[in-house]
């Protein structure tokens, strides 16, 4: 029975059952202090947040704006827009929190708040500002410095992302989103050992942190282990089994791994579709009859490209001169970015699409409500299984045609996509039943490569001026695996003046770059045969191929970027076709540039006799170089606007056939 005296219940009566959550009873005495004082402001304020915690914002809203009707508190606006954020109101939540801060400029929460929606909202600047400001009337607001460092790092301000993530933990040594931030950065800088230790100490303090796991998992996938990788991610999932990015990191890292296949891939994707990407209904464009045969089967069409990599990146680069050739009689391009990293490339890439919607931290309800107004006709997924995908909108079956490129190199698992573009090489015929999808092929390659902007000149081969043979590859550290050292190491042996330079950004770590002497070292090859070297500019990457005279690929996973590169920059490069599509990038782009014959090995016996037969023929090798550059250009790797018709023409037949029959075709040819 409640208690109760002579004068009526106190605003301290309701609120110390308010407190103990007892929260009827705390109701009913904040509604008897109102009819006893409609104008009590703090009853109208606390009745609000009471309906808050019950997860009723709407009454939380309506009761505290009675209050700030009678008068205004600082912690009146700031519930006020903690509810609003609740309903992902966050206009008026920047309202609120701001007038918060003018009735207190020292409210530290409400500037640690605004930096969080400026986050959401996308207004970096602001963002920054905002947590600064927090740190400046707290100093010690650990919280505030973690999240200020993760938005320098968005915007690549990165050592200063490190030392704001180094301050957190200065003020709260156990703040674990801090360790597991500051080992993303240090992975940024290519610092894996650090990095690695610092998902440690952040699993110490909270071990099941699921973020932490898949990090610590990146980690060891570029480090060349696999295997520790795998189990990592398996530990995420552990911890939260819906955690889909951790799945498809699992899948991914599966390609850098000789023991897995193709069947393996199936697999992988099929229980990650099972568990992640269940269709919201009904499926309207799943079933025939659903989706009408077009009024103008003539129109453009309306093509939705999605993907987390509109930047620098290998997706840049090669989607850059295709949406530059895009017919706009044909088609009208829309892009939907879910990269939090923009650059000059993204601005580019903008320019050139008839729509753009940025679509970061955006929900899945509110992209499908956007591609559906925007009237998309295919959808075209960039990502596959790599960061940043936006699989689960997919899933849902938002257009009427639903196809993967570009991005990945396997089956998505979902059902919901129609098609993935490949070619015969990378997919050759009886490798289909490794999809779910239909596979489309391309005739040449997939790919088309876009040349690079910075104007570096091709030099001759190198062996010229140092008087002894450089290999190379500038191919991540993951894509090393044990196979390939024993590989490198004899087409060494064969060549015993022979030199190694490896370039990327994770042999700026020391640690790295001992663990893969010592794997060189196990196979009798000194460590004064191999230089390693980390990250650099573009430019300064390019220039780097002036130092290798034969770019070796490795396995299981070759190289795709690296490869076109190389060839732009006069450096041949010897590939081994692969078992899996990551293994025959270097094929398709050797076999449509005319090359396969003296670079596309069948074994590694012949992979070490053609590397060993380029370098042999000094006069030969000269003169490949100097032709190499023009002869892709003139390739139809780089003749987009072919290859933009060929792909425009995939797409009509896709969506023609599917407004006829509701189903997929399959190849044409």
């Amino acid at each position: 029975m409640m208690d109760s005296t002579s004068s009526g219940p106190t605003l301290a009566d309701a609120l110390s059952r308010h407190e103990a959550g007892r929260w009827a009873e705390a109701e009913a005495l904040y509604r008897r202090l109102l009819v006893q004082d409609p104008a009590d402001g703090n009853a109208w304020h606390l009745l609000g947040v009471l309906h808050a915690e019950k997860g009723d914002h709407k009454a939380c809203e309506a009761f505290i704006r009675v209050a700030l009707a009678i008068a205004e508190a600082p912690e009146f606006h700031y519930n006020l827009a903690v509810s609003l954020m609740a309903r992902s109101r966050f206009d008026d939540a920047v309202d609120a929190f701001r007038a918060c801060v003018r009735l207190n400029p020292d409210h530290a929460d409400a500037e640690f708040c605004l930096g969080n929606l400026f986050q959401i909202l996308r207004r970096p600047n602001e963002s920054i500002a905002a947590y600064r400001r927090a740190i400046a009337i707290r100093p010690d607001f650990a919280e505030a410095h973690s999240n200020l460092g993760a938005i320098l790092q968005a915007v690549g301000e990165l050592e200063l992302a490190i030392a704001s993530f180094c301050a957190a933990i200065q003020h709260k040594p156990d703040h674990a989103e801090a360790h597991n931030n500051l080992g993303h950065a240090l992975q940024a800088k290519g610092l894996l050992s650090q990095a690695a230790a610092s998902f440690r100490v952040a699993l110490r303090f909270r071990p099941d942190f699921p973020e932490a796991w898949s990090n610590l998992g990146n980690a060891f996938k570029e480090q060349g282990l696999p295997g520790e990788a795998f189990a990592a991610y398996r530990m995420a999932l552990t911890h939260r089994p819906a955690y889909a990015a951790a799945h498809s990191n699992l899948l991914m890292a599966q390609h850098y791994a000789m023991e897995c296949g193709n069947a393996d891939f199936l697999s992988t994707a099929c229980d990650w579709a099972a568990r992640h990407g269940r269709p919201a209904e009904p499926d309207l464009y799943a079933k025939p009859g659903l989706y009408a045969a077009p009024r103008a089967p003539e129109r453009p069409l309306r093509v939705g490209y999605v993907s987390g990599d509109f930047n620098s990146h290998p997706v840049g680069y090669f989607l850059e001169n295709v949406l530059a050739a895009h017919d706009r009689s044909r088609v009208e391009v829309v892009g939907y970015a879910n990269n939090s990293r923009c650059d000059g490339l993204t601005d580019r890439l903008r320019a050139l699409a008839d729509g753009w919607h940025e679509i970061v931290g955006v929900g899945d309800d509110a992209v499908e409500e956007r591609v559906r107004r925007d009237g998309i006709d295919v959808l075209v997924d960039l990502s596959g299984h790599t960061a940043g995908n936006r699989l689960t909108l997919f899933a849902r079956r938002v257009a009427p045609v639903q196809v993967t490129w570009l991005g990945y190199f396997g089956t998505t698992g979902l059902r919901s996509i129609d098609w993935i573009l490949a070619d015969r090489h990378v997919v050759p015929p009886g490798e289909e039943r490794f999809f779910t999808e239909s596979v489309w092929r391309l005739p040449g390659s997939y790919l088309c490569f876009t040349p690079p902007t910075e104007d570096v000149p091709v030099g001759p081969p190198p062996l010229f001026t140092t008087g002894c043979v450089t290999f190379g590859c500038f191919n991540n550290r993951a894509k090393i695996s044990p196979a390939t050292v024993a590989l490198w190491a004899q087409v060494l042996k064969t060549l015993p003046q022979a030199r190694l330079l490896l370039k990327a950004r994770q042999f700026g770590d020391a640690g790295v770059r001992q663990a893969l002497l010592d794997r060189f070292a196990a196979h009798g090859v000194g460590a004064n045969r191999l230089r390693m070297e980390g990250e650099s500019s573009r430019s300064e990457y390019l220039s780097a191929y002036s130092r290798i005279d034969v770019a070796l690929d490795p396995m299981p996973f070759g190289g795709g970027t690296t490869t076109a590169e190389s060839l732009w920059m006069g450096v041949p490069v010897v590939t081994l076709r692969g078992d899996r599509w990551a293994g025959r990038i270097g094929d398709s782009f050797l076999e449509t540039v005319g090359l396969a014959d003296r670079l596309v090995a069948d074994s590694p016996a012949d992979y070490i006799a053609k590397a060993a037969a380029l370098v042999d023929d000094a006069a030969g090798l000269a003169d490949l170089r100097s032709n190499l550059r023009s002869t892709l250009r003139g390739s139809p790797l780089c003749d987009a606007p072919a290859f933009a018709r060929t792909l425009e023409q995939a797409y009509r037949s896709m969506w023609q056939a599917k407004s006829v029959s509701g189903g997929a075709l399959r190849d044409p040819g």
